[in-house]
């Protein structure tokens, strides 16, 4: 639940706060046996000076993970920690360079009563299975662009983190650059493939994307709420990943792994659930500036990166069985709000992520062909539309590839398969780096893929003119 606060200095603040969590709750129907509730609760206090003096970041630990910046645009800041249960306030303060304008933000999380006469928000608080460690998002709102913003975090009055950089988009053109991975872990016992992301933070990045299969879920551990978080809790505080999460924002999709079990679909029971834990722990975009219910779109959502878009995916939520009638891969309604908003976007590239590859005809697991009556359609409208630009990114795969469809009357598709993060039998972990640089109408898309150790061991440029009519 998403709750606005008042007004400060020009910026709103939301914060969505997963204090305590309801599991399996007895009720009176059969689909409504799963009731999963967040409480939420904050306190606003504005101090425009401060007269705190600023100490010397220590050690504590109720700061157990994070913090993490999620998506930032000209406008929107989110950020994510995990936090001990004995946590009673979290201060935020926030110091813009170029106005020399400073904020602090308390929030007293024991406390929702106070705010009951409130007419700024609502919330719910319950008491079933408090968890010993608490998710927390902060959305940060009316940002200005071109800004650099840096943010103190204090847990308790304890200065938890001194130095966490903020930058809004640019108002001119620039390098963009960006990692891709997935399949991150096997198990909570193998965390061998962690090692990669040493690799990774020593390449030059802008921020991450996460193309799914972020945490695997086994069968034991995708049969309740509660299992799914405390997965996502073990990923998250090993060291390695910890460190890697702080580097960079990062946005992320899922596949079957963190959706549900091998190869699910929407038949999967719990993916109300799922959905619960995958946004408790990647907050992507603010939802309000979707404006959507999961019911239509599910993890869907389009990023804007200067003159890059990124489209991803959602795979699971709405795919079917190919044996049924007019079989389903992303369903009707995400497919036409994909299409509704890249036809309606100018970006020089358009990057469409998603866990199961688009171009491949057999040979990979669940190919988006195999659904031939809704390939033909995203095929068909994206011809019609003529549509420049367009590059797909997939994985799910044990090689990497660079899949190129020539078309007739247009220009040729591309589609970049690559290995996930944690190697896995005779494969070595693989992940990938975008860099798109270049004048204006002159952009060119370079595309790198790393081995473990961050040796690079395939490269290709495409000239922007290359995808275009």
């Amino acid at each position: 639940m998403l709750f606005k606060t008042l007004p400060f200095g020009g910026v709103f603040v939301y914060v969505q706060f997963a204090y305590i969590y309801a599991l399996i709750v007895k009720t009176t129907t059969t689909m409504n046996k799963y009731l999963l509730l967040l409480a939420s609760a904050f306190l606003l206090n504005v101090n425009s000076s401060f007269a705190q003096k600023k100490t010397e970041a220590v050690e504590t630990s109720k700061l157990i993970a994070g913090p993490m910046l999620s998506y930032i645009d000209n406008y929107h800041a989110q950020m994510w920690l995990l936090v001990s249960k004995d946590t009673r306030e979290v201060t935020i303060k926030l110091e813009n360079f170029d106005e020399d304008r400073n904020q602090k933000l308390v929030f007293d999380i024991t406390d929702p009563k106070s705010y009951n006469n409130s007419s700024w928000y609502d919330f719910h608080v319950s008491n079933y299975n408090n968890g010993d460690e608490i998710p927390i998002i902060l959305t940060l709102e009316e940002l200005i662009p071109d800004a650099e913003y840096n943010v103190e975090i204090y847990l308790d009055s304890v200065l938890v983190e001194e130095e966490m950089d903020i930058y809004t988009p640019r108002n001119y053109l620039a390098d963009i650059y960006f990692l891709l991975g997935h399949n991150m872990n096997l198990s909570d016992e193998n965390d061998n493939g962690d090692e990669i992301l040493d690799a990774m933070a020593e390449v030059e990045s802008d921020f991450m994307v996460w193309m799914g299969n972020n945490v695997f879920f086994t069968d034991s551990e995708a049969d309740s709420f509660k299992k799914m978080l405390e997965k996502y809790k073990t990923v998250r505080k090993r060291d390695k990943v910890n460190n890697f999460m702080k580097l960079m924002p990062h946005i992320a999709t899922w596949n079957d792994k963190d959706f549900g079990l091998n190869t699910s679909d929407t038949r999967f029971a719990l993916k109300d659930s799922t959905l619960m834990a995958f946004n408790l722990f990647w907050p992507n975009a603010p939802k309000k500036t979707y404006n959507y219910t999961f019911r239509e779109y599910g993890v869907y959502k389009r990023y804007d990166y200067e003159d890059v878009e990124i489209f991803m995916m959602d795979n699971r939520m709405f795919k079917t069985a190919l044996n049924q009638d007019d079989p389903k891969f992303f369903g009707e309604n995400q497919m036409n709000r994909f299409i509704n908003e890249i036809m309606g976007s100018n970006a020089a590239f358009k990057f469409i992520i998603c866990g199961n590859s688009i171009l491949s005809e057999g040979g990979d697991d669940e190919p988006f062909q195999d659904y031939t009556k809704e390939y033909e359609e995203l095929m068909r409208r994206l011809h019609l539309s003529r549509i420049n630009g367009v590059v797909f990114i997939t994985g799910d795969t044990d090689k990497t590839e660079l899949l190129k469809e020539d078309r007739e009357h247009a220009y040729p598709l591309y589609e970049l398969k690559f290995p996930g993060l944690s190697p896995e039998g005779l494969f070595d972990g693989n992940f990938a780096r975008i860099k798109v640089e270049g004048d204006y109408r002159k952009r060119i898309c370079s595309i790198q893929v790393y081995d473990e150790i961050g040796k690079e061991i395939f490269k290709k440029r495409i000239h922007q003119t290359e995808i275009s009519y």
